[in-house]
């Protein structure tokens, strides 16, 4: 089965400056990737080439074996939905309002009218996030948590082959941040789909990756499972920081506070 996306050799940026260079990369249907690497590395650059948001300065990206210059907004919309990082600027929506925009891609022209297939989407959507008792609620009214959740239906509601995120963790607590990864691993396990990801927390990439690809100064400079790039010596070097070392001192003052709680039980 051929890639659901295909990078090669991809170039892009802003005003004439190179922001991400010659990427080279591929996503097989029923993977979850996750980006990783310092601020400034290029990674958003690269999913807004990738969701054709900004145009290639070289090479080329192709998605469901189309290159993105040549895709119609529709047809795009058909194959990849992105879920960017959260705004503070809301309209007054309601929740269903906001998750329904994502079904306009698939009306047939710009006067049609929601069909009830539509609507049942939509709602089928927001139950799967557990949003659907907050449907009627005007969105500004919702924690940043909720509607981070709100983004995730409206992404699934737009029937996507690929889901791009963009630091989808923004704003949610720890319980929401793995319960929106178990989402999206229900979502891609169900066929030909698959989910491109930009994370900070290496926690949670390495729990909720099939394959990680490290970032550094715009290069691809690692690939691999994530147990691969967590063990390498590539992970310090793009961060120019003992991230390694840092974790194993992170886990091991937790296994200590274990210890001492199974101490005290035994006492």
């Amino acid at each position: 089965m051929p890639p659901l996306v295909e990078v090669r050799g991809a170039s892009a940026g802003y005003r004439g400056i190179e922001v991400v260079r010659a990427a080279n990369f591929a996503v097989a249907a029923g993977e979850r990737v996750s980006i990783i690497g310092p601020n400034g590395c290029g990674k958003t650059t690269l999913l807004k080439a990738i969701c054709k948001l900004i145009p290639l300065m070289g090479g080329d990206i192709r998605i469901l074996g189309r290159s993105v210059s040549a895709l119609q907004r529709r047809d795009l919309a058909a194959a990849i939905s992105m879920m960017a990082q959260i705004s503070e600027q809301w309209f007054d929506f309601s929740v269903l309002d906001t998750v329904m925009m994502g079904r306009y891609g698939k009306r047939r022209g710009v006067l049609a009218t929601s069909s009830s297939e539509d609507w049942r989407v939509a709602e089928d959507c927001l139950r799967t996030v557990g949003m659907f008792e907050q449907a009627g609620d005007s969105i500004t009214w919702l924690s940043g948590g909720q509607r981070q959740r709100v983004m995730l239906a409206r992404a699934f509601a737009q029937e996507p082959r690929i889901i791009v995120l963009d630091e989808p963790t923004n704003h949610l607590d720890l319980k929401h941040q793995a319960e929106l990864f178990g989402y999206l691993q229900e979502w891609v396990s169900q066929g030909g789909r698959a989910v491109i990801q930009v994370m900070h927390d290496l926690s949670f990439a390495r729990l909720y990756s099939d394959r990680i690809l490290l970032m550094s100064g715009g290069a691809l400079v690692a690939e691999g499972r994530p147990e691969e790039i967590m063990s390498g010596t590539a992970l310090d070097d793009a961060y120019n920081f003992g991230i390694r070392a840092f974790m194993r001192r992170s886990f091991a003052l937790w296994e200590e506070n274990t210890s001492n709680e199974r101490v005290q039980t035994a006492l």
